[in-house]
């Protein structure tokens, strides 16, 4: 009995991953860079984390991304690196839930 409340309780987990991320419109300017940029032109406002979850890899990918770049937006940032990607498969769901944990960083005054 105690498997079935851990297969519930993972299922339940994923419930909470969204499978659709829309852009929101502050985020339209927060780019994805593949190295840190400059200490004298940016500075570090925050960690970020995106997630999401898709039937597909690449949609779970674009949905997380976009769940990344709303998150940096939300804290005044312009530019977001990714540090570290993973990919899990979602148990009883046929899906794979993909968390991308990044750096947000914002233009210095």
């Amino acid at each position: 009995m105690m498997g079935g409340s851990l297969l519930v309780t993972a299922a339940a987990c994923a419930d909470n991953v969204p499978e659709h991320v829309v852009l929101v419109p502050m985020a339209e300017d927060v780019y994805i860079a593949t190295e840190p940029p400059s200490a004298g032109g940016y500075t570090m406002v925050g960690q970020v984390t995106g997630q999401a979850q898709a039937p597909e890899l690449d949609s779970a990918t674009e949905a997380a991304k976009n769940d990344l770049r709303n998150k940096a937006a939300n804290l005044g940032a312009s530019l977001v690196t990714i540090d570290d990607v993973t990919g899990e498969p979602v148990l009883l769901a046929g899906k794979t839930k993909v968390t991308l944990v990044g750096r947000a960083y914002k233009p210095v005054d």
